[in-house]
């Protein structure tokens, strides 16, 4: 039932998109679990992303994890770019599947109900972490949100 967890978690590394109102970003970071008895999904965004500004109103959001060894341009891209400033899905020559449930291409989407936001401290963080992942300063926001529909295909 829940085949597509290890795959999904094994891709984070070399990323994933997460998709908010059209706009793809890639992440890193996300983590599945059951949490008030509902199968969720936690996301992590910075806020000086374009992706958190568009996250202050949504409902919702997708993520598409790529087939290992695909996309791996267009995961570059979308984590350069902001889609403040180009669009990405155009700039990627990217589609999203006939039924809008991700990108088209990639091997697992899942679209998650967002439950709640919560501001994490970089202050609170452990030191070695704070120093290596918020030299720049900002923090994360983490969206835990219920998946609500998963879809798996066969990538050839």
């Amino acid at each position: 039932m829940n085949d597509w967890i290890l795959p999904a978690i094994q891709q984070l590394h070399r990323g994933a998109f997460l998709i908010v109102k059209g706009n793809p970003m890639t992440i890193g970071w996300a983590q599945f679990g059951v949490i008030w008895g509902k199968l969720c999904c936690t996301v992590y965004v910075r806020d000086s992303r374009y992706t958190y500004e568009l996250l202050k109103t949504a409902e919702d959001f997708m993520i598409s994890f790529p087939a290992e060894g695909t996309f791996e341009k267009e995961l570059i891209k979308c984590g350069t770019y902001s889609g403040k400033d180009v669009d990405k899905m155009a700039l990627c020559d990217m589609s999203f599947n006939p039924d809008g449930l991700g990108i088209a291409g990639c091997s697992i989407h899942l679209k998650a109900r967002i439950l709640q936001r919560r501001e994490l401290s970089p202050e609170t963080l452990d030191e070695q972490l704070r120093k290596q992942y918020y030299r720049g300063g900002g923090a994360h926001t983490a969206y835990i949100a219920e998946i609500v529909e998963v879809r798996t295909e066969e990538i050839s």
